[in-house]
């Protein structure tokens, strides 16, 4: 299993406020060869998280519970990487697998986890 490291933060505006504390955790993508972008909207699936997919055969793919926080390149391994799992985010910095879904159309399952969308200012 691959462990990536961030060693650089910039500002994306993907954090929309701190009204909500950010929470952060580390845990397993599952894997695949693929660059996800930090914003990247997950959803677990057996043990493991991958993008969130409404168009997947998979139910659990298709509700999102978590953040991607830093980029990643994954290489066909699982991987380790970290997370948001609560917080105050912008919907514009975020991005979900299929073309015909939004970000949005997740608001209420991720608020459901504690992680809540607003625009950034």
């Amino acid at each position: 299993m691959t462990y990536l490291e961030n060693t650089h933060t910039t500002y994306d505006k993907l954090i929309a406020g701190v009204a909500v504390p950010v929470m952060t955790k580390n845990v397993t993508l599952k894997g695949d060869t693929a660059t996800l972008k930090r914003g990247t909207v997950l959803a677990l699936s057996n043990g493991k998280y991958e993008i969130v997919d409404t168009e997947s055969e998979t139910a659990e793919v298709k509700v999102a519970n978590t953040v991607l926080a830093e980029d990643v390149e994954l290489t066909g391994d699982d991987a380790v990487a970290t997370v948001y799992t609560a917080g105050l985010f912008n919907p514009d910095a975020m991005t979900v697998k299929a073309s015909g879904d939004t970000v949005l159309a997740h608001e209420e399952e991720l608020s459901i986890v504690g992680i809540y969308l607003a625009k950034a200012l």
